[in-house]
């Protein structure tokens, strides 16, 4: 196997080099992707040193090593399948649609006082809305730029890389979001202290671990991206997730029992995106949203788990959304208000309005309306 692994290792060398060669030049790349380009060079570079690396050094060549190299391997190999699928084939298949995208991202951005560099957009997604932080690439599915009820999900994603990346502009937001999860770790210690004292079955499978690791991993940082699009676009980005629900995900009081989740239930989503809605003044608007959720958990008819209460306790959901507000604000983005003006921010809220005076003949409108939106951006 010392000679498979080597035989990989030098092909995947290779790859690299072949894919640095498929990396477009300036004129291809227009306006926006010179640093995607300058990222991926960067990072194949990378990758075919520690690949070389990984091929001549004495300790991973002793048989004893086999299987750290065979596991290093495949992490270095991930990393080289990433950058061709995603990276390079944002760069590869740019059309007229990204161009228009990436316009679209960087109006966002100067909106909302993003505090970092605007990401690259690329309509390649095929994970619904989905950014690569160490990229800085957005991608979004391919027929969003024609449409505008679910664009308000870019400013969801704008939110993951104010939680991930290391930058002191971003510390205050991240240091809420710390203290946010100190919060939450205290809610779930004190609850399982009061349970184990009550456990009548030592053997018990109690499904509270999971629902602390889900919170801790990755609910607390799904949470506060959904108050940041909430915070800085307003109610269109909660009309957006309902509409993503209708098609997506019907179970909305769904929470795990035995394996952790990525994303919090819909309901408690919901919840905490409209008490940060009250929370910067759109109280009226609150009212009407959440009468329409209460008409589709009828229709979906979905019942609401006895632990429901406790794995997302409307505690957390409040506070959540009031120290993600405190961070929005101490990171210098802009809050919305009924009053703001945007040009992005006007056409998507605008939308879903004229989406609920007339739904069935909105499409029309909607055309029309996208088509005088790019002729001006």
């Amino acid at each position: 196997m010392r000679s498979y692994i080597n035989g990989a290792i030098k092909e995947a060398i290779a790859k690299g080099r072949v894919l640095m060669s498929k990396i477009p030049g300036a004129r291809e790349l227009g306006v926006y992707f010179p640093s995607l380009a300058t990222i991926a060079n960067r990072e194949i570079d990378q990758i075919i040193s520690e690949l070389d690396y990984l091929y001549n050094d004495d300790d991973y060549n002793d048989p004893k090593s086999i299987r750290q190299k065979f596991s290093k391997f495949k992490q270095l190999s991930g990393r080289l399948s990433d950058i061709e699928n995603v990276v390079i084939a944002a760069m590869s298949r740019k059309a007229a649609d990204d161009e228009f995208v990436n316009k679209l991202v960087y109006q966002i951005c100067q909106e909302i006082n993003y505090p970092l560099q605007t990401p690259v957009a690329s309509c390649l997604s095929q994970k619904y809305y989905h950014i690569y932080p160490d990229y800085n690439l957005i991608c979004i599915p391919l027929l969003e730029s024609e449409f505008v009820l679910h664009i308000p999900d870019i400013y969801h994603e704008l939110g993951h890389p104010l939680l991930y990346l290391e930058n002191p502009k971003l510390e205050a937001m991240q240091n809420n979001l710390g203290l946010f999860n100190v919060e939450v770790r205290k809610y779930f210690d004190d609850e399982i202290k009061r349970r184990e004292l009550n456990k009548t079955n030592v053997a018990e499978f109690d499904a509270i671990h999971v629902w602390k690791e889900s919170w801790l991993e990755k609910w607390s940082v799904e949470l506060f991206c959904d108050l940041f699009a909430t915070y800085t676009l307003g109610p269109a980005y909660i009309w957006s997730n309902i509409h993503m629900c209708t098609k997506m995900s019907w179970e909305v009081y769904k929470i795990p029992t035995f394996q952790k989740s990525s994303h919090p239930p819909g309901e408690a989503r919901m919840k905490a995106i409209l008490h940060g809605l009250e929370l910067i003044g759109f109280k009226k608007v609150k009212k009407e949203i959440q009468d329409k959720w209460e008409q589709f958990k009828v229709i979906v008819d979905h019942k609401k788990p006895s632990g429901f209460p406790i794995a997302v306790p409307d505690k957390l959901l409040k506070l959540a959304a009031e120290f993600c507000l405190v961070g929005t604000k101490q990171i210098g983005c802009d809050i919305i208000t009924p009053d703001s003006k945007g040009k992005v921010c006007e056409l998507l809220n605008n939308s879903w309005k004229q989406f609920w005076i007339d739904p069935e003949n909105f499409y029309e409108w909607e055309k029309a309306t996208v088509a005088e939106f790019k002729s001006k951006l």
